[in-house]
């Protein structure tokens, strides 16, 4: 079903040029007419497809900070957060340490 032309008939006269180039058409013709069926079934595609997740951008960025660091930088990155770890438990044991004896200090009294 071409809207632009009619199919020739084949009498062998053509060039190799020509029939080239009405084989292009008929392509572009068909493309044409599968555009409302393909134009349907994207819609429908992108109606039944779920938006991306939320932290989609953090992980992202993720991936992005983890591609750009060597395995030594991770290391270092771990070593890093291990010792604030670290540090922050024995702030919090002194804390209670100290608030500990400050409430036995004040029982005696």
């Amino acid at each position: 079903m071409g809207f632009f032309r009619k199919k020739p008939r084949s009498n062998g006269r053509m060039s190799l040029r020509e029939q080239q180039l009405l084989e292009r058409i008929s392509e572009l013709e068909e493309f044409i007419e599968g555009a409302p069926e393909r134009i349907r079934r994207e819609m429908e595609k992108q109606v039944s497809t779920m938006p991306p997740p939320d932290d989609l951008d953090d992980r992202r960025r993720e991936i992005k900070f983890y591609s750009r660091l060597s395995r030594g930088e991770i290391r270092n990155e771990h070593r890093y957060q291990t010792r604030s770890a670290f540090v922050f438990l024995l702030l919090v044991t002194g804390i209670l340490v100290l608030s500990f004896w400050i409430y036995s200090v004040l029982q005696s009294v």
